[in-house]
């Protein structure tokens, strides 16, 4: 049986005896129906695993005790930030949980003319809370014990205009058209940025803006996908070429 993995946001260490969170004390205990003694494994997003027995259980708290820490390191060797247009909520729920399991480092949302989502003000907070949530759980799922980082959505032309130079010789973007392909490119030297489109894609006027900020253009066949679809094919390809399903 596979030892369920659980996200916890403490200093961890070994031999200390903790409570779990109400959110793992729900699943492992209601959901699960994990026992005293069974065992389960902890991290808190900054590198490696405890490995973590239950001790006691209570109607409303649990407690267990960390037996042992594994210094496993699961993430790529590539550093990704993937920059994706604002899609609709469900899309992009998606598109974010499987970016995590294929090893994104960091992810941008930006709105773009054609983003169809617009987050008001006082919903934000929410709507991030919301999204690193789905965060931890694709990384209790997939056995990374880094969390990556989800930043603040940010207008498109905000976003070119603060990154560097030698930022966008290492960015990337998805257009129709003919264009270089992955396997064209020379493999980058440090982190690369992926742009990803909307609904719709970009305007006309945003292809040349980002194009005007060094960012290469690329195609991916000569079929139109979705942007969700784009996203995780894109981060796949740039695994395969330069990242962990790269053979070694």
């Amino acid at each position: 049986m596979k030892i369920p993995r659980f996200y916890q946001a403490l200093d961890l260490q070994t031999g200390k005896q903790l409570e779990l969170s109400a959110v793992n004390h729900r699943h492992a205990i209601q959901v699960l129906r994990l026992q005293a003694g069974d065992p389960l494994i902890l991290f808190n997003g900054e590198g490696g695993e405890y490995l973590a027995r239950i001790t006691n259980i209570q109607k409303r708290k649990s407690h267990v005790v960390l037996e042992s820490f594994d210094s496993v390191d699961r993430e790529s060797g590539l550093h990704s930030c993937v920059v994706v247009a604002m899609i609709k909520p469900e899309k992009m729920d998606f598109a974010i949980q499987k970016m995590v399991e294929l090893g994104v480092s960091k992810i941008q949302p930006v709105y773009t003319k054609r983003s169809v989502i617009k987050i008001k003000t006082n919903r934000l907070e929410k709507k991030m809370s919301h999204w690193r949530g789905i965060i931890i759980a694709a990384c209790e799922q997939s056995g990374r014990t880094l969390l990556p980082e989800i930043a603040e959505p940010l207008k498109l032309p905000e976003y070119l205009q603060n990154q560097s130079s030698d930022t966008h010789a290492n960015s990337f973007v998805m257009l129709p058209g003919d264009h270089a392909s992955f396997t064209q490119i020379e493999k980058p030297l440090s982190s690369i940025s992926l742009l990803i489109g909307p609904e719709g894609g970009f305007t006309p006027e945003e292809e040349k803006q980002i194009q005007d900020r060094g960012v290469t253009a690329i195609s991916f066949g000569k079929r139109i996908l979705r942007a969700e679809t784009a996203a995780i094919s894109c981060l796949t390809a740039c695994q395969l070429l330069w990242g962990d399903l790269t053979k070694k």
